[in-house]
């Protein structure tokens, strides 16, 4: 079936207008935004229009600018959230236009994450949190607001042009696995496997102690070698996981093997050779693009060919710097996106996009795949039990389904042990997957 063309007519094409354009046109099914500044080309098109102007132009589509998308650089901006057709949205037009608020400005401020680039707190880890957000503020961290405003764009654009209609979108499931601790005993070297038994034994942990020497003495499995246990959940429902392997060096907050270890090298070949897989760029490389480029070299020559998806451990990341870095690294995709403490939607969006750089004013090549929900989240931040925690997790797996978006979740190796915290944990992963895949 051919695409259906929609004019979108500007006085003035800006790189923020083309940018918010050219994704709106990307969530419209069996539909392509063009976009012109000739108000005769606009005048005589045959087809939908959207007039993105402060004056009508004939019966096209009315979007009153809010004046965002012709600034450049960042500034304070109260965006205060409102009430429209049962709908929340931002830059409301007051009845001014035929939609009711300016879509393109509320969804280049979610998307370039215009509230990340200026003053506001940071957590240890130098991330932004949670609480800092317009969601949190609002009560919106569960709602994919930019793709509500796009089904609201397709239905302005259908009552106004009733032979105009859109099929339903695509909805995925990317499951993805963050491989921070291989094992959680085996293959630690010496002083480190020495100093574990010191550990276990200051602290009176005998079960810990237990534990390791069954793993390393008595040939038990170790409790986060669940890779097959990973692979046997993921082919009973038909999907493939994406992993995420380090390549760093040890350290406070990166406890891995070293990629030297010829057991964590086959680990990391056998599992690349079926699965999805990117680099998961160790803490310290958060702000070190030459130990960035380091991991990716020795993540390279263990697998034959250069990682092209990425998430930062700890979810370190920020505007624009981090997308700088990894696209000059030839990382295509990131999954970095998301909150720690909670989750939902931290750019509004369950769809992935493009990065924009405001410093620069322009589009860059990375494109950004936000996360929804993650183990750690549900269990050391929310503090909710294996029941509490499928309930939620599910809504959110259901929510992105409802709203034709791509589920990416955050999960890790451990987390299917049942060991420790992790006890029932699984069925919390099936759970939500179950409703990922109704």
């Amino acid at each position: 079936m051919a695409e259906k063309t929609i004019l979108l007519y500007s006085p003035v094409l800006t790189p923020r207008l083309q940018y918010a354009g050219m994704h709106i046109g990307s969530m419209l099914p069996g539909a392509v935004i063009n976009m012109t500044s000739s108000e005769d080309e606009a005048a005589a098109s045959i087809g939908p229009v959207i007039n993105y102007s402060d004056e009508t132009v004939g019966g096209a589509l009315h979007v009153v600018p809010s004046g965002l998308l012709g600034e450049s650089g960042v500034r304070p901006l109260d965006v205060v959230p409102a009430a429209l057709g049962g709908k929340t949205v931002i830059f409301p037009s007051a009845g001014r236009d035929d939609l009711g608020f300016d879509i393109f400005s509320a969804v280049f401020y979610m998307l370039c994450r215009y509230e990340e680039y200026l003053p506001a707190g940071r957590d240890r880890h130098g991330r932004f949190p949670w609480k800092e957000s317009m969601a949190f503020r609002y009560g919106l961290s569960w709602e994919p607001l930019v793709d509500q405003w796009a089904v609201m764009l397709m239905e302005a654009i259908s009552q106004r042009y009733p032979a105009v209609s859109f099929p339903e979108r695509e909805f995925r499931f990317i499951p993805t696995i963050d491989v921070d601790v291989p094992w959680a005993y085996r293959n630690r070297g010496l002083m480190r496997t020495i100093g574990g038994f010191a550990k276990a034994a200051a602290t009176g942990n005998f079960a810990d102690l237990k534990m390791r020497y069954r793993v390393l003495f008595r040939g038990w499995d170790d409790p986060y070698d669940t890779y097959d246990r990973i692979s046997s959940i993921h082919n009973e429902y038909g999907i493939t996981p994406l992993f995420f392997f380090s390549a760093g060096s040890y350290g406070r907050f990166d406890k891995s093997v070293s990629p030297n270890n010829k057991e964590y090298r086959r680990l990391i070949m056998d599992i690349s050779a079926g699965s999805e897989w990117g680099i998961h760029p160790s803490y310290l490389s958060y702000d070190q693009p030459e130990r960035l480029e380091m991991e990716i070299d020795t993540l390279a020559r263990i697998t034959g060919k250069a990682p092209v998806r990425s998430r930062n451990h700890y979810l370190r990341f920020s505007f624009p710097e981090s997308c700088r870095m990894l696209e000059a690294a030839g990382i295509r995709e990131d999954y970095t996106l998301g909150w720690a403490e909670m989750t939902g939607f931290r750019a509004g969006t369950c769809t992935p996009f493009l990065f924009y750089d405001l410093e620069r004013e322009e589009t860059g090549s990375l494109t950004l795949f936000p996360f929804q929900v993650m183990d750690g989240t549900l269990c050391d931040y929310m503090k909710l039990d294996t029941e509490e925690a499928a309930v939620h997790g599910s809504g959110i797996a259901a929510r992105v389904r409802q709203a034709g978006g791509t589920l990416v979740t955050l999960w890790h190796n451990e987390t299917f042990s049942g060991q420790g915290r992790w006890r029932n944990w699984e069925k919390v992963y099936l759970e939500i997957i179950k409703a990922a895949m109704e």
